[in-house]
């Protein structure tokens, strides 16, 4: 897709448009944050003492990343969502009516959503960082992106949802379902060692996005911990920007060829 200058400056107010509401999420972002907080200081430390570690194995350096990365993905399935309350309250009959091209549009409320989302959890990324004594500037920033790249995954994934299924009861159902098996199927609690001991929930883990952006943190910070994971970086890499990449295509599509105004149930 190639964009004009004109094409760049609507880009640009889509997604300020899209970060300026998180100025009034006040309470959202209280909540979040609050209960951020205390996962890490109370159930973090909680577990890692009832938790039998393996030799040089620090579990809560391990669950400090898995938890990071469990609000990343549920501040971004949030963002995505937003679509479908913008139905009920005609935005989107009203954004679809702007003289602004729809894959423009599309494009810049996946940009919008995953970028609102990164910015909402950095704060908390810092505070993990430096529980764990994270002090490479090149780590740091691979591990950025990486979690950019997963949000933006994230949010294509969920607004392509929200926009084939068009039923307020139907996507509560589909996105709640969703969200609670990828976090319980993956290694962002349980290291891959141990779900190995029920092979469906490893194989599950293994071809779970959640699972490989944890783990690639893990793999980068915590070299040692390298032996108990899935995957590759390689591989985890590949897969966490292939999903970015389709699934914002898609959303694409569906903005551009599918998408009508009313039909939301």
């Amino acid at each position: 897709m190639v964009l004009s200058s004109r094409d760049v400056y609507d880009l640009l107010h889509i997604i300020e448009w899209d970060v300026r509401k998180l100025r009034k999420q006040t309470l959202f972002v209280v909540m979040r944050t609050t209960w951020f907080i205390l996962q890490v200081i109370v159930f973090g430390y909680t577990l890692s003492y009832l938790v039998r570690s393996y030799p040089g194995f620090n579990y809560y350096d391990f669950y400090l990343l898995g938890v990071f990365i469990s609000l990343v993905y549920s501040v971004s399935i949030s963002r995505g969502y937003e679509l479908a309350d913008e139905f009920d309250e005609g935005i989107i009959e009203y954004h679809l009516a702007l003289p602004v091209k729809r894959s423009v549009l599309a494009l810049g409320r996946v940009l919008g959503g995953s970028i609102s989302s990164f910015l909402f959890t950095l704060p908390m990324y810092v505070l993990v960082l430096a529980i764990v004594g994270v002090v490479s500037l090149t780590g740091l920033a691979v591990s950025l992106i990486m979690i950019y790249v997963f949000s933006m995954g994230v949010v294509g994934f969920v607004v392509t949802i929200v926009l084939s299924v068009k039923s307020t009861d139907a996507t509560d159902i589909l996105i709640g379902v969703i969200d609670a098996l990828l976090i319980r199927l993956s290694t962002v609690f349980y290291p891959a060692p141990v779900l190995m001991k029920i092979m469906p929930y490893y194989y599950a883990s293994i071809f779970n996005p959640v699972s490989s952006i944890s783990d690639f943190l893990r793999n980068l910070f915590l070299p040692e911990y390298a032996i108990y994971t899935s995957l590759p970086p390689e591989a985890q890499v590949a897969y966490i920007v292939g999903l970015a990449v389709g699934f914002s295509y898609l959303a694409l599509y569906i903005v551009s060829n599918r998408l009508e105004a009313g039909g939301w149930k």
